[in-house]
């Protein structure tokens, strides 16, 4: 049960007990007189993903998001710094059309410069597989860019990683545990300053999204193999990921 212990890390009482309940049901359905790992691995992806939707992908569509997914994969299997890579999927997902999963080191509280800088160049992997293989930018990537500036904003104004600003805490609005969105409050800083912030953050996320690019050109061929791949079997672990990229 290592596999779905991982994804139960972080889960609430209330998400434990639906994840119980949903692999028991599903058991239920498969006729089995015992909830397997199968069950609790299937029933994981349902509390955390959502149920997969019933209409199909047209054609483009799927070939659109496998190339999307695989340019996260890709960016993360190279970067040594990012997080392992543990599944990507094309199968859709509550509101999602795929998902790429790493695993993060739940033991880790501190981060580097060099390993936000990772995560943000596997962020924005799927965002530069559209430009490589499509020519023009895609919707679909709005939740990446909106994860990756976050990233960038929180390097810049909160972690002291920018050369221009120094090591300076800058106060923005925050996220508030219960409520689930931003809480704005009065900036401590001027417009001067908000300008420089703007600029680096911009900066960070650009720089990360030609690094993507900059692997996914060289490494072309794995990002097709990934693709295809992807196309056939709708999903691939770690280990079959692997045996793509070795031919």
């Amino acid at each position: 049960l290592e596999r779905v212990a991982r994804k139960m890390m972080g889960m609430s009482g209330a998400d434990l007990r639906n994840l119980c309940n949903e692999a028991a049901l599903i058991a239920t359905r498969e006729g089995k007189n015992r909830v397997e790992q199968s069950d609790f691995d299937a029933a994981a992806d349902r509390v955390l993903l959502g149920l997969k939707r019933e209409e199909k992908y047209g054609d483009e569509e799927k070939k659109r998001t496998a190339y999307h997914e695989a340019g996260h994969a890709l960016c993360g299997w190279l970067e040594p710094k990012a997080d392992p890579l543990t599944r990507v999927s094309i199968i859709p997902r509550g509101r999602t059309g795929g998902v790429t999963m790493f695993e993060p080191n739940e033991d880790r509280i501190d981060h580097s410069l060099s390993e936000l800088q990772a995560q943000l160049v596997m962020t924005l992997g799927g965002r530069a597989a559209d430009m490589i293989v499509f020519g023009e930018p895609m919707s679909g990537a709005i939740g990446d860019i909106t994860h990756a500036t976050k990233v960038a904003r929180k390097m810049v104004a909160n972690f002291g990683m920018s050369d221009r600003l120094g090591p300076v805490y800058f106060r923005f609005g925050e996220d508030h545990v219960f409520l689930g969105k931003e809480i704005h409050e009065g900036r401590d800083f001027s417009e001067g300053t908000a300008r420089i912030i703007d600029e680096e953050i911009q900066r960070i996320v650009t720089a990360a999204l030609q690094k993507a690019e900059e692997l996914l050109k060289a490494n072309r061929a794995d990002l097709d193999r990934i693709a295809e791949a992807l196309l056939v079997h709708e999903e691939l672990d770690r280990e079959e990921v692997e045996k793509v990229l070795k031919g």
